[in-house]
């Protein structure tokens, strides 16, 4: 492992910091793509700044620079955010590294100054920034600091993929569980993961539930579970993902059967009297198990319509009752129901009105609500399933075989649970629980108990990483090969860790630089590790927005909710860089995206068909779409439902692409959702453009909106959906997305925004560094995290910013492999909780 105490300075002679998104620097045009990252870095010394590095000067020099940008704000007068830079000096840097990492972070920004102020060029900025960052490395490097994580109780994320890894069932966390806090946009913050009795209650609950999915249930009664389609099954006017080929709309899920038998489906009523809407022609539906159609009716068409006609509700109640009833058998496990509509010809429509649906689909068609599955009515037996092949790994023939065949069976789960070697302090309380099950209900109810409560144990509920004996409070100390192996795991597969890493933690080989490095490698080209893709990016970008935005139907007809191919979409994309061992700035550049038929028809892409997704090269005419900042998770997450939201624009990237985010609104400001219409008949109706010139009016307003608003109105040409346009909807006017950044750089375009981030990858590289450091160590980083972050970039550097380095870099950290004792520090252990099966 690298050492953490020399590494931030013996990199170079004098260490750089931050480098700067160079707002007020046009630079060197940039080509895009998915190898212009690599082909456009500029040439890194060992200290991680670019090979034209600004030369050093002395402390005075770089002083100046704030008496004369900053000064005029930040003095004993005005005590503009509580700082004025007279009353500091060069001497004492170190000591208030707090302010001066902030200041380092609103520069790199162009925060400071404010627009409207005098600007700095950019050298000037570069060398200050330079110097303080440098300075603050070295008086950092003689005490590396480690940090301390609370006890880490796990989240609904790893708790689910724990419990699959560990039983092989699926389980619904969001319906299970409460939602956990966040803090810094994470749900896996160790401090924020607090505890209530309702909460143990719910999580007691879940592992009730659970044991007897994975176990199964001979004597289970006849239970109902109503499913309804999803939110984004809309008009169902297209073929859903999974679902037999020449069918539309429907939906599917998976049902866990807790035994053999004969089971009931009940489809929600689709026939009605009166107007008998979209009953006009036949809509024959299908009902399939796994994939296997089991049954068919139809709801519609002429005969249906005089029936109806003719006898009013007895009419419609006949056909409902036909979807009613539908009776099946299957073996226990969890198994794939779905009920579907065929698909009719797409013979041109009789109405007046073209639809306005994007693609080919037909109208006068009847959608599917809920459906129920209603069972066992009959149990017949008890089938093998994925969780108990898991769990019996012996079944016993006699009554001398069952303990030790229990002891064997929980011996197993209980050390993959616990994440460590068991002791007969562990199992016996388990092996108590086992017999009490088993004189009541036999061996399998022995085991089902013992389940419940491996799961509700908090060995397995927590993460815990005790002080030692006689270190002292504030010391740093080298966590344990187990729990090493335990924040791997969670790190880069959300889930407990396997036997292999177990093993090497048990060996004490587990820090091994060379070990370690190998492990690191053979976990992330496992397809586990598209957690990375699907939880840490999605928080790091924020992709939770989609939620709340719920696109307008009559502002846009032609789109069927696209939310879930755009998150599908930017897994795929993430993954490919992660798991692929790309330069991470290819997540900026690349020319390539993954789309299936409807989402190339809202980006304009043709020659792609059918629901799966694939890998699709852009045309060089569609750059825009390049890297992140053309996928429609970023465009839509940040618009309202009936138009887009530039100012929300600007604020992503400036916190998620550049790590320097503005300061929140002032109180009392209030967030414009609707597009202002005029009052009177020779008033001019605005543009989103036109509405927003108020904010660059107000001096106090314009010193965040001058750089949110032109970054923001660069993607005015993208819609509130995520779809190209020139025009703007309401006023029929060509979109004018030019802007001028502080510094006078001029933007028009989103490859213009992309080009200036370009200028400077290390900026995108620190962001991606910060987010991806929170997330593995499970803590919000502070001020003094950032000289190792530093590091870690210039290091990853000489690897071209691939990514496995870059984790690598992360897992090899004094903040990954330490920890400071806390002020109470001593001993500290997990007790072993009341334990109720």
């Amino acid at each position: 492992m690298r050492n953490p105490h020399l590494i931030r300075y013996l990199l170079a002679a004098a260490a750089c910091g931050l480098t700067l998104i160079a707002w007020g620097a046009e630079g060197t045009s940039q080509p895009t793509g998915a190898s212009a990252a690599t082909s456009t870095t500029p040439a890194v010394s060992a200290s991680g700044v670019a090979a034209h590095a600004l030369p050093p000067g002395d402390a005075q020099h770089y002083w100046g620079f704030l008496k004369q940008y900053c000064e005029k704000c930040h003095n004993t007068d005005d005590w503009a955010g509580g700082i004025a830079w007279e009353t500091m000096s060069p001497q004492n840097i170190p000591q208030d590294a707090k302010t001066w990492e902030m200041a380092v972070q609103k520069l790199s920004g162009r925060l400071m100054p404010p627009p409207g102020n005098t600007q700095p060029p950019q050298a000037a900025v570069d060398q200050f920034v330079h110097w303080m960052s440098g300075d603050l490395d070295q008086a950092a490097a003689s005490h590396p600091y480690a940090g301390s994580v609370a006890l880490h109780r796990l989240n609904r994320a790893e708790y689910a993929q724990a419990v699959w890894d560990l039983l092989h069932v699926k389980v619904d966390s969001d319906r299970m569980l409460p939602k956990d806090d966040e803090a810094g946009g994470y749900d896996d913050i160790a401090n924020v993961l607090q505890v209530s009795s309702s909460f143990l209650n719910q999580y007691l609950s879940a592992a009730r539930q659970i044991a007897i999915e994975a176990v199964g249930n001979r004597d289970a009664a006849s239970v109902g579970t109503q499913y309804r389609a999803p939110p984004t099954s809309g008009t169902q006017l297209f073929h859903e993902t999974g679902l037999p080929l020449g069918t539309r709309g429907g939906f599917e899920v998976t049902h866990d059967f807790p035994a053999d038998g004969d089971y009931e489906l009940n489809i929600a009523n689709l026939a009605a009297a009166l107007w008998v809407f979209n009953q006009e022609f036949q809509n024959r539906l299908v009902a399939t198990l796994d994939g296997k159609q089991f049954w068919t009716g139809v709801v519609g068409g002429e005969e249906q319509i005089k029936a109806i006609d003719q006898k009013q509700d007895p009419a419609v109640d006949a056909i409902n009752a036909t979807l009613k009833h539908i009776r099946f058998h299957t073996t226990a496990g969890p198994h794939t129901v779905a009920v579907t509509f065929i698909d009719r010809d797409f013979a041109e429509s009789e109405g007046r009105l073209q639809m306005l649906t994007l693609g080919d689909a037909q109208d006068e068609v009847l959608r599917l609500g809920s459906f129920e599955v209603l069972g066992p009515l009959k149990v017949t037996g008890m089938s093998e399933t994925p969780s108990r092949e898991k769990i019996f790994s012996c079944m016993p023939q006699t009554e001398q075989q069952e303990e030790p065949c229990a002891e064997q069976i929980l011996s197993a789960l209980a050390r993959e649970a616990y994440r460590r070697p068991v002791t007969s302090a562990d199992l016996d309380p388990l092996l108590a629980i086992y017999r009490a099950g088993l004189a009541q209900g036999g061996f399998e109810e022995g085991i089902r108990r013992s389940i419940t409560a491996i799961l509700a144990s908090p060995f397995f509920l927590y993460r815990a990483e005790p002080t030692p004996a006689g270190v002292k409070p504030g010391e740093n100390y080298r966590i344990t090969d187990l729990e090493l192996a335990s924040r791997l795991s969670f790190f880069l597969w959300n889930s407990v860790p396997d036997q292999e890493l177990v093993t090497l933690a048990t060996e004490n080989r587990l820090h091994d630089p060379a070990v370690l490095k190998t492990e690191v490698y053979r976990m992330l080209g496992d397809p586990r590790a598209m957690s990375l893709a699907s939880d840490f990016a999605f928080q790091w970008l924020d992709v939770e927005r989609l939620e709340e935005v719920n696109p307008d139907p009559k502002i846009f007809p032609y789109v069927v909710d696209p939310r879930d191919d755009f998150r599908t979409e930017l897994k795929l994309f993430v993954d490919s860089i992660f798991r692929g061992n790309q330069n991470v700035v290819d997540l900026l550049t690349a020319n390539y995206t993954f789309v299936n038929q409807r989402l190339a028809l809202l980006y304009g892409i043709n020659g792609v068909r059918g629901d799966q997704f694939r890998r699709v090269t852009l045309d060089p005419s569609q750059s825009a779409r390049y890297g992140l900042l053309g996928k429609g998770a970023f465009l839509m997450g940040t618009s309202y439902p009936t138009r887009t939201a530039p100012v929300l624009r600007g604020e992503w990237i400036l916190d998620h692409i550049t790590g320097t985010p503005p300061d929140p609104p002032p109180p009392g400001v209030k967030m414009n959702l609707a597009v202002a219409a005029p009052t009177g008949a020779d008033e001019k109706v605005l543009t989103v453009r036109e509405q927003m010139v108020v904010h660059r009016t107000n001096p106090s307003c314009n010193a965040c909106h001058g750089v949110l608003d032109p970054l923001g109105l660069a993607f005015e040409n993208f819609d509130a959906v995520g779809r190209w346009r020139t025009r703007d909807r309401i006023t029929n006017t060509p979109i004018d997305a030019s802007g001028v950044l502080p510094g006078g750089f001029k933007t028009n375009s989103p490859d213009d925004v992309r080009r200036i981030l370009l200028n400077h990858p290390a900026q995108f590289v620190q962001t991606l560094t910060e987010n991806l450091m929170t997330y593995a160590i499970g803590r919000t980083l502070d001020y003094r995290d950032m000289p190792e972050i530093r590091a870690i970039v210039r290091a990853n550097a000489k690897d071209g910013y691939r990514f496995w380095p870059l984790v690598m870099e992360i897992v090899e950290s004094p903040q990954f492999q330490m920890r400071s004792a806390p002020a109470a520090a001593g001993p500290t252990s997990v007790k072993t909780a009341q334990l109720i099966p």
